[in-house]
């Protein structure tokens, strides 16, 4: 699936049906998104207080209570003030380009409880149907992590592994970067 076919000529789909198999969303998952009507796109990334790196204005933010909001609104605004927690938000906002970093909203929650974890939860949801209802989906996503890490365990692990298979594609082996 492209924007473009043969000879150039641009194509815009008024209409994106996803009812496919797992191998065509992996291969063109993110054409697809490129074209899709989101009308919202949250991410939350809650852990241990210790494990933020915040800057400006967030950096004097204090946690009066167990679980503390340092952040909610555009990915745009927290971006810069939470630069190295912030990445899962950035990239659903890149994934969603008909929200973009203004129409994602991300949350920064600060949880005394989460001594060994990462939490991210993203939820979404299109437009109305027929019978007046959305769709709508929500992922949970917890990953190990030392107290105070700013990275989970498993990140490291998945990000090399997602290079290792890079470099096996059939029809462009090797890493390419543009």
């Amino acid at each position: 699936m492209g924007d473009r076919v043969k000879g150039g000529k641009s194509r815009r789909p008024d209409l994106v049906v996803e009812v496919a198999h797992p191998k065509i969303i992996h291969e063109s998952g993110a054409q697809i998104l490129r074209h899709a009507n989101l009308l919202s796109l949250r991410v939350t990334m809650a852990t241990h207080p210790d494990g933020f790196r915040l800057e400006g204005p967030l950096a004097a933010a204090h946690s009066p209570g167990p679980c503390t909001v340092l952040y909610e609104g555009p990915v745009r605004g927290l971006c810069p003030f939470a630069p190295r927690n912030s990445n899962t938000m950035a990239a659903a906002a890149l994934a969603a380009p008909s929200l973009g970093f203004d129409g994602v909203i991300g949350v920064l929650v600060a949880d005394i409880s989460l001594t060994d974890m990462h939490v991210v939860d993203v939820e979404l949801s299109g437009p109305r149907g027929p019978t007046g209802r959305s769709f709508a989906v929500h992922t949970h996503r917890e990953n190990p992590a030392e107290p105070g890490a700013v990275t989970g365990s498993a990140t490291v692990t998945a990000f090399w592994r997602s290079l290792l298979a890079c470099c096996q594609l059939p029809s462009r082996p090797g890493i390419h970067l543009c």
